[in-house]
């Protein structure tokens, strides 16, 4: 018998077998069948792919159907078979889109190939019937509160989905009152900018102008302007100081400004601002520059502004000029100063060549201060730290002592230094500032006892952990511990700080002498109640702590960060 009448006989052998039930049978003749030559492979496997649906084999009964479109793509049916052994394994989806990838590849005279468009509707009118659209089947209140957890880039998305849905979020404007090109994959041209405003009727409330093609950025700036309920705006694309002035002068509701550092405003141009937006508690100029004496003019009074950050890669003053970071001083008591309202202040100077900046303003001069945050600042003379202050963080710069603070009552008859008053201090941050010692330190913690939290001391090379040792026992209280860059730092110094403090929850280590044993040691001292229970370690740069270490941490609850 030649090897044709061989593979027929095996498979009608493998076809009895089947219809007797022994599937077990079958797929060995297939099998076999399979191995002779001139074999028809499509039949064959189409068999034996319908043995081992019966034997609930999908995943061997989809790789036979698989075989057979790889053998002929123009056949129908390996795709039916495929369709047929992904509906029985219960993925009705994954069924659909095999049926429409066979219409897209069988030729339009196959003769089967009405079978499949057939198939095709089938199933996808039964899928059909069992979804419902949420935003119809839903109260409003309950639809609404699905909407509002959907970010800007997502309601764009949502309003292509289809007509209904696009109809139902159009019915509320309000969802439409934040812009927000952050996360665009491309460029936005001005005509999206546009459509989004009519959405909202021109009653946008935020704005964050970013990802914007350059053509586009002013057209885009000019109809956010004509939107009179603004109150919050990011300019985060580049612009030009006098068209941001220009456009934004009249938004009489505007809260909060933003200006990236890729637009460099002048001070002149600041105080224009802070004349024309009354309303206005906080703004963020992150590239700010020095402006003539004569064409800088502070307002008299500005009762709302709360926050001010002012950036600024400047270096000095120069005579005639109000330099970037000018922010003005009380001079004389009975007139206040036009910000005794703030509560935050940011001045970061970082020129390509360092030069302290001296600053204009004393922040014990504002009574409601309670955030300051400067950066490359040289601190001394009539550099006073206020009552109110909770938040204190200074990067960089210089001084001429270790307590550069003035803590003197110039008021007193005989002036005599004064202990530093800050009872709401809980965060303090030095970062690598030259001039902090344990002296520094000890008038904080030791002397006036504020009662910190968090205490950085990252990088500061005049503290070694032996200064440490007395001043943190003082500071038993606290939650979070810097120490990074810190020399002397090992094993036994982390030791001594988890017995001493006892509220301890966050210790960043990085770049010290520590090794895997100070791991299993806070990982030892989590259930230990005369110790402190750190729950999260910084090792960055630590090259004696192990991987093995690490996973060790990790895998007893420690977060280690590295």
């Amino acid at each position: 018998m030649g090897s044709r009448g061989e593979a027929a006989l095996l498979q009608r052998q493998g076809q009895n077998l089947y219809g007797q039930g022994n599937w077990d049978g079958a797929i060995s003749a297939f099998t076999e069948a399979l191995k002779c030559p001139d074999v028809d492979a499509l039949s064959v496997l189409d068999n034996r792919a319908a043995t081992y649906t019966k034997l609930v084999r999908y995943d061997q009964a989809l790789k036979d159907a698989r075989l057979m479109i790889k053998r002929d793509k123009q056949d129908e049916r390996g795709y039916l078979r495929c369709a047929k052994a992904l509906l029985l394994d219960g993925k009705p989806e994954k069924a659909l889109e095999v049926y429409a990838y066979a219409l897209k590849t069988l030729p339009k005279d196959n003769s089967r190939r009405q079978v499949v468009e057939q198939m095709h509707t089938k199933l996808h009118e039964k899928l059909v019937s069992k979804c419902y659209d949420p935003f119809s089947v839903f109260p409003l209140e309950i639809a609404r509160m699905v909407v509002d957890h959907y970010d800007f880039r997502q309601i764009v998305a949502i309003l292509r989905v289809s007509k209904g849905w696009d109809r139902f979020l159009s019915s509320l404007p309000d969802l439409f009152m934040r812009i927000d090109f952050t996360g665009a994959r491309s460029k936005i041209h001005w005509s999206s900018v546009l459509a989004y405003i009519r959405r909202s009727k021109a009653m946008l409330t935020h704005a964050i102008v970013t990802n914007v093609t350059k053509a586009s950025i002013h057209r885009s700036l000019e109809y956010i302007s004509r939107c009179p309920n603004l109150q919050h705006l990011e300019i985060l694309s580049p612009s030009s100081p006098e068209a941001i002035h220009d456009l934004f002068k009249g938004s009489k509701n505007l809260k909060t400004l933003l200006v990236s550092s890729q637009t460099t405003i002048p001070q002149a141009t600041l105080t224009k601002l802070l004349s024309t937006l009354p309303r206005l508690e906080r703004i963020e100029i992150h590239s700010a520059s020095k402006s003539r004496t004569a064409d800088t003019n502070w307002p008299p009074s500005l009762p709302n502004l709360q926050s001010i950050t002012l950036g600024t890669t400047e270096s000095g003053v120069i005579e005639n000029y109000v330099p970037a970071l000018y922010i003005p001083r009380l001079i004389d008591p009975s007139m206040p100063l036009p910000i005794s309202n703030l509560s935050e202040l940011r001045l970061h100077s970082d020129p390509q060549i360092f030069v302290p900046y001296p600053p204009s303003f004393n922040p014990a001069d504002f009574p409601h201060l309670k955030k300051l945050d400067i950066s490359g600042l040289y601190i001394g003379g009539s550099f006073g730290l206020p009552s109110t202050l909770e938040f204190l963080r200074i990067r960089g710069g210089a001084a001429l002592e270790a307590l550069p603070f003035a803590t003197v009552d110039e008021n007193s008859e005989d002036p005599q230094p004064q202990s530093l008053d800050l009872p709401n201090l809980t965060t303090l941050i030095f970062s690598d500032v030259p001039w902090v010692t344990h002296l520094t330190l000890q008038a904080f913690v030791t002397e006036a006892k504020v009662p910190l939290d968090v205490l950085h001391v990252d990088s500061c090379f005049r503290i070694t952990a032996a200064s440490l040792f007395p001043i943190l026992r003082a500071g038993s209280h606290l939650h979070t511990l810097n120490v990074a860059h810190i020399m002397g730092i090992e094993d036994s110094t982390v030791a001594v700080f988890v017995d001493a403090l006892k509220t301890l929850k966050v210790l960043n280590l990085s770049f010290t002498e520590i090794t895997g044993v100070t791991i299993k040691a806070l990982v030892d001292t989590q259930t230990a109640d005369d110790k402190a229970s750190v729950e999260c370690v910084y090792v960055r740069g630590c090259e004696r702590v192990s991987s093995d270490a690490i996973e060790y941490g990790r895998s007893h609850g420690l977060v280690v960060v590295t």
